[in-house]
């Protein structure tokens, strides 16, 4: 009866013990993390212009490589003087705007007319966050 008593306090205390055991993410020392905000989508003539906020507050870089949406069958990513980028690096804990004078992404070749006031999708597509989409009025 001892011997029963012994093995089930042993089997309890190493059940409470595996339980104790944490083992961390990437995400929780510090990885990746962006949060693309106050996107908004600003129509020029047979394009379009898309602007947004990308807020990365990890620890580690990361890099929009392309963007997407159903209103257009081009999505460029161009710097401030219009030239295409194949890529934008996003470092770590920074705020990378992309707005007028700046980096942005001009969609082209629309799929239909847009409307001032209509609410779009544009998916911004980073090298390790992969796809997050950005909700998006039209101005």
């Amino acid at each position: 009866m001892r011997r029963a008593a012994a093995v089930g306090l042993a089997l309890a205390v190493g059940l409470l013990a595996g339980g104790c055991v944490y083992y961390p993410k990437v995400t929780d020392i510090g990885g990746v993390r962006l949060l693309p905000s106050k996107g908004r989508v600003v129509r020029e003539g047979a394009r379009a212009l898309f602007y947004a906020d990308i807020d990365s507050t990890g620890k580690f870089s990361d890099a929009l490589v392309r963007a997407e949406t159903p209103i257009a069958r081009r999505a460029q990513l161009v710097d401030a003087a219009g030239a295409p980028l194949a890529r934008l690096e996003v470092p770590g804990a920074t705020l990378v705007r992309l707005a007028p004078g700046a980096a942005r992404i001009v969609l082209s070749e629309l799929t239909r007319e847009l409307q001032p006031g209509e609410v779009v999708i544009v998916t911004l597509v980073f090298q390790k966050a992969g796809a997050i989409g950005v909700i998006s009025p039209v101005e």
